[in-house]
């Protein structure tokens, strides 16, 4: 009985006191015990630094730690010192400092913890006795101690951890120990059945919103999407919307100027609203050559109305992209219009990013939809007045034979790609899919593309395969993926090496090691920027999309994504995701740990600006 209790209390101490939680954790752990330190009631310090470490995530055993610092000699010189800083600053009568720290000695001596009933009641009495001449300046001096004595020890035992754990790494592959090889790629074959109907449905979040799509082509990169959207405005006969969130006038975004104003001249309706953050660079002349023939144009939020909108509502940005043509053929995912998109041969930038094209009635009148939602919101530019107005109403119906050939031309075999360009395998294309479009365009339904990611991964058996540019996952995303591993689901996430927006490549770094822990595989992506948000799930479900996995897509930004139920399509966009990882770098947890301790504190304090990245 005495050997299984001693094991069960070492079990719970490694719990406790784990030698792999990230730098992060055990520094918020230590800020924790800093600030129930600065109480100056010994009794309840030890119950307040566990409360505090379980509110910040912080490791709870080593929240006691700055506890043995504080004792009857320190209580009487820290409670003077916060009762003259709370006097500073209390607006009210102050009472007798003295009798004050008497008072809260005493009831720190009477304190046992073979009676914590009676303690809490003498605790209860020496605070009534204080007052509110004495209460309130003391709660605002332990205040402002605790919050500078936690702000103080956070990045000091950070760099401290970092440092010692990099130097524990070093020492440890001197010696040729404590470096596990790589695992591998990740082996992920075709299962030997389908399965059934039922277990296929049950990866979707309400499945009866998903709708047939004739087709759906996996697009990758601007080298695939961009030919097959200009050509789609070339074929348009009645109508062309578009939305998307950057907006560039380079050699890009004039291809596709020109190809809206083909389309207007031979009297097809056009339209383009982009995002007034992405297009800031897009001057006056573009947009005044594209009203001239007819194309009608609309900004999202300019920054003009910051004064009357406010710094709030101007944080939410259109991050959409949507072409929908002739309301029939459709595409959406994760390419803005610019040139950094484009293939590098061209001359462009070559960032790895992913479309989605879809034929088909239904999924073009959900993206419709959502397009006119912000095109009410937006403003529409006019060419006398040179400033926006309020925008109008949808483009009319298309007829049904213009429907009925657009069909026939657009499931036609993939044209051969241009001689300039390389050799590559055509676009995959799946017929009649079953599709769901998501997106989060009211308050109300902010969570529905992420409540549709969770579903997925909470029914994952054999794998999960997400590649996402910023991905700096919630808590509930990362205990999803690490309780897949537990079910022996293999976990890979392709991220971005180098990203584009520094500040949020270091927050996503600094949940590596939280992640690492627990079993997911991390690969960065170094060929080139990785723009993509898609992922594929047990070649069942699968999801091209312009949601981040971070919280400025959860909160802040408009954003789309398709879901598809589709084997085929799951397949390609899996062998895509390991072609992309095989010519990735997996980072190890060894060697997270081994990085310099100034590159951790700029990872923890760029993740404490997350909920604005």
């Amino acid at each position: 009985m005495l050997f299984r209790s001693r094991i069960r209390i070492r079990r719970v101490v490694r719990k406790l006191v784990n030698r792999d939680d990230p730098p992060e954790r055990i520094a918020r752990g230590i800020a924790a015990g800093f600030f129930a330190a600065a109480v100056p009631l010994p009794g309840l310090q030890i119950m307040l630094s566990f409360l505090l470490a379980w509110a910040v995530r912080g490791n709870k055993a080593v929240a006691v730690m700055p506890q043995f610092l504080s004792n009857a000699g320190t209580m009487v010189p820290l409670a003077y010192l916060q009762l003259w800083l709370g006097m500073k600053i209390w607006p009210g009568r102050v009472g007798d400092v003295d009798a004050a720290v008497q008072t809260l000695r005493t009831a720190s001596d009477a304190w046992t913890w073979s009676d914590p009933k009676s303690s809490v009641g003498i605790l209860g009495q020496a605070m009534t006795e204080l007052g509110s001449e004495i209460g309130g300046p003391l709660m605002i001096g332990v205040v402002v101690t605790g919050t500078f004595l936690a702000a103080v020890a956070y990045p000091v035992s950070l760099i401290l951890i970092s440092y010692l754990q990099a130097e524990r790494v070093r020492r440890r592959a001197m010696r040729g120990i404590g470096l596990r090889p790589p695992r591998g790629f990740l082996e992920i074959h075709d299962e030997a059945t389908d399965p059934e109907a039922s277990t296929v449905l049950s990866y979707a979040v309400r499945p009866q919103t998903y709708v047939k799509a004739d087709s759906a082509t996996l697009l990758v990169d601007g080298r695939q999407a961009y030919p097959e959207m200009l050509r789609g405005i070339e074929q348009a006969r009645q109508s062309v919307e578009m939305e998307t969130y950057i907006l560039r006038p380079d050699g890009t975004g004039k291809r596709f100027a020109e190809a809206l104003k083909g389309a207007a001249k031979r009297g097809v309706s056009v339209r383009l609203a982009y995002d007034g953050v992405g297009g800031m660079g897009v001057p006056q002349e573009y947009i005044d050559d594209l009203l001239r023939e007819g194309v009608r144009v609309a900004i999202y939020r300019p920054f003009a109305m910051l004064w009357r909108l406010g710094l709030g509502r101007m944080n939410r940005r259109n991050h959409r992209k949507m072409l929908v043509i002739d309301q029939t053929v459709s595409f959406t995912g994760g390419l803005n219009i610019g040139d950094e998109y484009a293939a590098a041969e061209e001359g462009g930038g070559g960032w790895r990013d992913t479309h989605v094209k879809l034929v088909g009635e239904k999924p073009a009148r959900a993206l419709l939809v959502l397009m006119a939602q912000t095109w009410r919101r937006s403003h529409e530019y006019t060419l006398n007045e040179q400033k926006p107005v309020i925008a109008g109403k949808l483009s009319a119906p298309v007829s049904e034979d213009v429907k009925n050939a657009l069909k026939h031309s657009q499931l036609q075999k993939t044209p051969e790609p241009p001689p300039h360009m390389p050799v590559e395998e055509p676009p995959h294309t799946s017929l009649n899919v079953p599709v769901q479009i998501l997106s989060n365009k009211e308050f109300l339904q902010r969570v529905r593309i992420r409540h549709a990611y969770l579903n997925a991964i909470h029914k994952a058996r054999r794998y999960i395969l997400i590649e996402n540019g910023y991905f700096i996952p919630d808590r509930g995303i990362r205990r999803a993926l690490r309780t897949a591993v537990k079910r022996g689901v293999q976990v890979g996430v392709v991220v971005a090496m180098y990203s584009d927006v520094h500040v949020a490549a270091l927050a996503s770094r600094a949940l590596y090691g939280d992640l690492l822990s627990s079993g997911v595989r991390l690969f960065e992506y170094p060929v080139a920027m990785l723009h993509s948000k898609v992922a594929v799930i047990d070649d069942t479900w699968s999801v091209v999309s312009s949601y981040n996995l971070d919280h400025r897509s959860l909160v802040h930004n408009l954003e789309a994504g398709v879901f598809l139920l589709d084997r085929p399509f799951a397949k390609a966009l899996r062998q895509q995701i390991l072609a992309d990882i095989r010519r990735s770098r997996e980072v190890t947890l060894q060697f997270h740990k081994s990085r310099p301790w100034n590159e951790a504190l700029a990872e923890s304090l760029a993740y404490q600006a997350h909920h604005w990245l």
